[in-house]
């Protein structure tokens, strides 16, 4: 009778190569998401301030009130700062046109005080920031002079939904247009930016510089576009 011996497992040799394997495999991912993580934040960052911009719309509509999103900072021409961010307020005003005050979003329940939620109307994407976007910049916006008194550098909507801003404040294509950039991008030499486009009708859309509509696709390439 002759014994049979069946080899099992891996020898040192065979555990090596595996090992090596999954190390390149692992650097090539991790390198390529790297490079990617700038161009993602940036993507979230506008469509957050482009939701944003939706949601005070069909608030205004709804609640039959002004609603506004009030630019508050930013860290300066994106392409000569280090720092990143940028931040803006979400605020529905006291009456349908003309408010005399306003209070930031999450709209209080009659009886609980004056404004004493605000957890949904302080936007920011700096360090510490409840959307920080490392990386990601909001460029300094052209002057702003919003309708009335008191609404200097916001966008107010109407309860019709259109924008009661003056054209003074629209570009001659008929846009107001905020810009966030990718800092990361910019550093190396590519002009990598995101345009939120209000029309006076209240219509809001995100164009990138890099030649694509951004409307469903997550990294904004789609049909091109004439905005500028």
């Amino acid at each position: 009778m002759h014994a049979h011996f069946h080899r099992s497992g891996f020898t040192l040799i065979e555990l090596a190569i595996v090992v090596a394997l999954i190390s390149v495999l692992a650097a090539i991912g991790w390198g390529s998401t790297r490079d990617q993580m700038p161009r993602y934040h940036l993507i979230r960052a506008s469509k957050g301030l482009h939701g944003d911009l939706v949601s005070l719309k069909n608030l205004a509509v709804l609640t039959n009130r002004e609603t506004r999103l009030k630019l508050v900072s930013s860290p300066g021409k994106c392409a000569d700062v280090d720092g990143f961010g940028g931040s803006w307020w979400l605020q529905a005003g006291d009456k349908s046109r003309g408010s005399g005050r306003w209070e930031f979003l999450p709209i209080d329940i009659p009886g609980l005080g004056e404004d004493s939620e605000q957890g949904e109307g302080r936007v920011s994407l700096g360090e510490g920031g409840n959307r920080k976007q490392k990386d990601v910049c909001l460029e300094p916006w052209e002057s702003i002079r919003g309708p009335g008194v008191g609404s200097g550098d916001s966008i107010v909507f109407s309860p019709r939904g259109w924008i009661r801003n003056p054209t003074a404040d629209f570009s001659a294509d008929g846009y107001m247009e905020l810009v966030l950039s990718n800092q990361s991008a910019l550093r190396k030499g590519v002009n990598d930016k995101v345009k939120i486009l209000v029309s006076r009708a209240g219509m809001v859309k995100m164009h990138s510089t890099l030649g694509y509509d951004m409307v469903d696709n997550p990294v904004g390439r789609g049909g091109s576009s004439r905005a500028r």
